[in-house]
């Protein structure tokens, strides 16, 4: 029998654990005050594990760009002192094993609850967006199409709001069981807001942060820089990372710093006017694949000049949307609900795409931890 804990208004499955990342775990829970009782995440975040100044930010975020389509929801924030018992509802037992080689073992105790803050959010439960990549090897332009639309919506909210996610990765893409084609992005905890501009200007200040934050080879390269940099670009520069990844099946560059060969050719070759996409794919001796138009978009979102890179409302305005495979794929995804299924057996969207293979030397695409140097 697992163990459920409730906290607030909220039973927590200590037995279902849904992810674990660097500042916490998320469990499987349910909002008992709704009838019938709703699916929920619960982040459990230690105390010590996040100053409580930088929690209590990424809740009244999440608090702020809550209620969007491609946004996750917020629920509930409660925190649980260590003297604090919370009602224990089932608790696992201990078992023991007949192989004398193997130790008496239990399952999670309620003591886990206690000197933890709790975020409890929307369940999203058509797993990572890194997941899918890794079940396909790589996805085509149309099968690419409706995530990269919902993380565009869902981040031009976000920045209509003020707030800048500075974290977009695979791993922070969330898709839906019942909504195969929807995304949800998640963990805010490096977001920032920026200040508006003095009243009745409208928008907000072109702030310059100076933390070197967000996931090695998503961070744009003006973080890694010395002059700071104003953090709406950064945004779109790990968009433009988390696109390519997709549809190539490796990321572009290990990290965009001098350090990495691939960074250093890309830079020469930009100066020269030479395109993102077309030199990571001559470092390989390989041809570029991709569509005239997503290879522009690419190319301008990944422009190494912050100055010169697209804005996300650009983004969302770029001609690719509406012409080739990704207009393809959003036709077929009003047409026909099971053109594309996320893990589908006979994966349709795929179907004309050759094997996967990855290029010699390519990065892979693997799961990164967020940085905070």
């Amino acid at each position: 029998m697992p163990t459920i804990v409730r906290v607030s208004h909220f039973d927590i499955n200590l037995s279902r654990l849904l992810g674990e990342g660097g500042f916490g775990k998320v469990f499987r829970a349910k909002e008992i005050s709704e009838d019938p009782p709703t699916e929920v995440a619960a982040k459990q975040v230690p105390v010590g594990k996040v100053p409580e100044a930088d929690l209590r930010r990424e809740v009244e975020i999440m608090r702020m760009v809550s209620g969007h389509r491609s946004v996750i929801g917020f629920h509930h924030f409660e925190e649980v002192a260590d003297h604090e018992a919370p009602e224990v509802r089932f608790r696992l037992t201990p078992t023991l094993s007949l192989t004398p080689a193997r130790t008496l073992t239990t399952g999670p105790t309620p003591h886990q609850v206690r000197s933890s803050s709790w975020i409890f959010m929307e369940m999203a439960t058509g797993g990572e967006l890194f997941d899918r990549l890794i079940d396909s090897g790589n996805l085509t332009e149309r099968a690419v199409a409706p995530y990269f639309k919902g993380m565009v919506e869902g981040l031009l909210h976000c920045h209509a709001l003020g707030v800048v996610h500075r974290d977009i990765k695979l791993e922070n893409v969330i898709l839906c069981a019942e909504d195969p084609h929807a995304v949800k992005l998640v963990d805010f905890g490096l977001a920032v807001c920026l200040p508006p501009k003095a009243a009745g200007g409208g928008g907000f200040e072109e702030a310059v942060f100076h933390d070197k934050v967000g996931s090695k080879s998503y961070r744009a390269p003006e973080i890694l820089g010395s002059d700071g940099y104003r953090a709406m670009g950064v945004d779109v520069w790990a968009l433009g990372i988390t696109v390519f990844s997709l549809v190539s099946g490796f990321f572009p560059l290990d990290e965009a710093k001098p350090t990495d060969w691939r960074f250093q050719r890309m830079a020469t070759d930009q100066r020269s006017g030479v395109g993102a996409c077309e030199s990571i794919y001559a470092m390989y001796r390989r041809q570029c694949p991709l569509s005239c138009e997503l290879r522009e978009l690419l190319d301008a979102m990944l422009t190494i000049d912050p100055a010169r890179r697209l804005t996300m409302q650009q983004v969302a305005e770029h001609r690719w949307f509406a012409t080739g495979q990704a207009a393809q794929g959003a036709a077929a995804f009003t047409d026909d609900g099971d053109e594309v299924l996320y893990r589908s057996v006979n994966d349709d969207d795929d179907d004309d795409s050759p094997p996967f293979e990855l290029p010699e030397q390519a990065i892979r695409v693997c799961r990164q931890r967020a940085c905070l140097a």
